[in-house]
């Protein structure tokens, strides 16, 4: 059992300040919020916050859990408690292995942390992902090539059982694929999240009400410009997102960095890649530059051509109340677990988001997004201990949730020394 004393809580659930509190914790959950001065009975460990500030943890809506442990460590000691991973995998596979994607077990992964037995983030996942014939990716990257409405049951239904959270659609379903898909989910009570279809178009999957979509695709297609929103268009569609209560997963940094080759000697001067083992660091730059290639043939631009206008539907979203939630799609080049989320908050916060609208979309808004609110996402009694103490107000200074003092997950106590120890010797291993 722990008391935090001595802190000033930014619970989420408003906007201004809880000044001079403490919380208890027992058994990873948020017992109470009292005033500093309380003494609760029986043995609880003290921490002083000596007024700091305290937050919920960053819930990272997409990502994409790859074959780096560290990753879940380097998550946590960033202030990262919960993730949405969107592509499952179950098995080892050597040619996934040598593509350099994804070989966790991601369900098994889940459970483990759930119970106690491997230190990281909370996981919420989809399987392998449902695309159309001929699939964007690859046949033996564990997706599902839909042919017909019963084989989307069949693979709904397993999906459901085997403890998925959600399904995962991508670009090149068919309009009928993407009905029989949302029809059959909603059977199922599992949301539907992922990439707007080309065939259906953004203002039918916002009408057809999933869960969220990834990137801003669908008001934005740079492998197909010619799809591209109309920027006379982007209010109308936003109002449609909000009326219908879809998600918006905008991952800026993702879109910034997937082929920016202009910028990739910056990117790779930045203090995350010291966390990165040089294979890793190698696919990011085979990636960067194939990304690259793959554009220039195409004749058409890159994802970071279009940041200003990305910055703009952003602002449509939020000024007509569509739900913004913070991802960053790690697996991207130069996108690093635990580190991008923090850059992901100021290119949101350039996109015109106060500091206090950012924070939500990290907080509440994804907590909302998972259908999770009763667990976590802001701080309140009954919900899991997943926060992050911090020396000044982020309202202020989003800054400040990156130099934190201090993490907690799930009752455990992660001290501003002990995360410096660990990304220490993660640094190490790739001196």
């Amino acid at each position: 059992m722990i008391i935090i004393k001595n802190v000033n809580v930014i619970t989420m659930t408003k906007k201004y300040i809880d000044p001079q509190k403490a919380i208890l914790i027992k058994n990873g959950v948020i017992e109470s919020i009292v005033d500093s001065t309380y003494t609760p009975d029986g043995e609880y460990a003290v921490i002083d916050g000596d007024g700091a500030y305290i937050m919920p943890g960053l819930i990272n809506m997409h990502i994409h859990l790859g074959d780096n442990k560290d990753d879940l460590l380097l998550y946590l000691v960033n202030g990262v408690t919960t993730i949405r991973n969107m592509w499952g995998y179950e098995e080892f596979r050597i040619r996934n292995w040598l593509f350099g994607t994804r070989v966790f077990n991601h369900i098994k992964l889940k459970k483990q942390i759930e119970e106690g037995n491997v230190v990281g983030p909370s996981i919420y996942t989809a399987g392998p992902l449902l695309d159309g014939d001929p699939p964007l990716f690859p046949k033996f990257m564990y997706l599902h090539v839909i042919k017909d409405r019963k084989q989307v049951e069949q693979i709904i239904r397993e999906q459901k059982e085997k403890g998925y959270d959600f399904i995962k659609i991508y670009s090149n379903l068919t309009k009928q694929n993407f009905d029989d898909i949302i029809e059959i989910s909603r059977h199922y009570d599992m949301p539907v999240a992922g990439h707007v279809p080309d065939l259906a178009g953004i203002q039918h999957v916002l009408e057809s009400k999933v869960q969220s979509i990834e990137h801003l695709y669908g008001f934005v297609n740079p492998y197909k410009p010619e799809l591209n929103v109309k920027k006379d268009d982007v209010r109308r569609l936003a109002q449609i997102a909000a009326e219908n209560g879809v998600w918006n997963c905008p991952t800026l940094i993702a879109n910034e960095r997937l082929a920016n080759i202009e910028r990739q000697q910056e990117f790779e001067n930045e203090e995350q890649l010291e966390f990165i083992s040089q294979r890793n660091k190698k696919a990011m730059r085979f990636l960067l530059n194939e990304s690259n290639k793959l554009y220039n043939k195409m004749g058409v631009k890159g994802n970071h051509a279009y940041m200003e206008y990305y910055f703009y539907i952003v602002e449509q979203l939020r000024s007509e109340g569509a739900g913004i939630i913070l991802g960053t799609d790690k697996a991207v080049p130069y996108v690093v677990a635990g580190f991008s989320e923090h850059a992901e908050m100021k290119l949101l916060s350039q996109a015109g988001l106060s500091n206090y609208e950012v924070i939500r979309a990290a907080t509440v808004n994804a907590a909302r997004c998972l259908k999770k609110e009763n667990e976590i996402g802001t701080i309140e009694a009954g919900k899991k201990a997943d926060l992050i103490i911090m020396k000044e107000n982020p309202f202020n200074n989003l800054d400040a949730i990156y130099n934190h003092s201090g993490v907690i997950k799930s009752g455990v106590y992660y001290s501003k020394e002990k995360c410096e120890l660990i990304l220490k010797e993660i640094k190490m291993k790739f001196v």
